[in-house]
Formats: structure tokens, C-alpha cells, sequence
């Protein structure tokens, strides 16, 4: 267990977000960050930062969007959280938790 680095992360964020709209919200987040980084598309996306990475997904039973954060430190946690809710804030129906 040594062998495994420290990280810090978030619990599951839940987003509210209009049923019609979460999963092309999604999509177009996926467009948006696969020309910026690598990313795992499977279920949503998955954005692999420099220090930690970001889950971005559409809830199949919700009017949710469900984020996750995991990073090396909570500077770098705060800033791969802060950009994906930037690209969320383009969105009239997300509505974002006060931060």
C-alpha cells in the first residue's frame, strides 16, 4: 500500500440538470475536452488532468449530471473542478452548487 500515491477526491457530485438536455450536455463536454486532454468516453467522459482526473456523466434514473474529482493535491483538485464547471456554466439548466 506504500507503493500508492496519496490523492485527494471528491464524493459523487450530483448536478441538477433537465432530463432533455443532461446527456447532450455531456456530449458536447466530451467534445469540448478531448481536444484539450486525454480522455476515456465510456459512460460520459473522463478527463485525465496532469496531477488527478474528472468524471464527467449523464444519470440514467436522475435529472442529474454526476461529477467526480481525484487529484494529487487540493489545489489541483480545485482546479480541474472549477474548469469542468466553467464548461458547465454555459448550460441555462445546470444548476451548480454554490463552491
Amino acid at each position: 500500500m506504500r507503493e500508492i500515491p496519496d490523492s485527494i477526491s471528491t464524493p459523487e457530485l450530483r448536478i441538477d440538470c433537465t432530463d432533455e438536455e443532461k446527456f447532450g450536455i455531456v456530449e458536447k463536454l466530451r467534445e469540448h475536452f478531448r481536444e484539450k486532454y486525454e480522455t476515456v468516453e465510456i459512460d460520459g467522459v473522463r478527463i485525465n488532468f496532469e496531477k488527478g482526473w474528472g468524471l464527467v456523466r449523464a444519470s440514467n434514473t436522475q435529472p442529474v449530471i454526476v461529477c467526480r474529482f481525484e487529484a494529487a493535491d487540493d489545489a489541483s483538485l480545485a482546479a480541474y473542478r472549477d474548469e469542468v464547471y466553467e464548461q458547465l456554466r454555459a448550460f441555462p439548466s445546470v444548476i451548480l452548487p454554490d463552491a
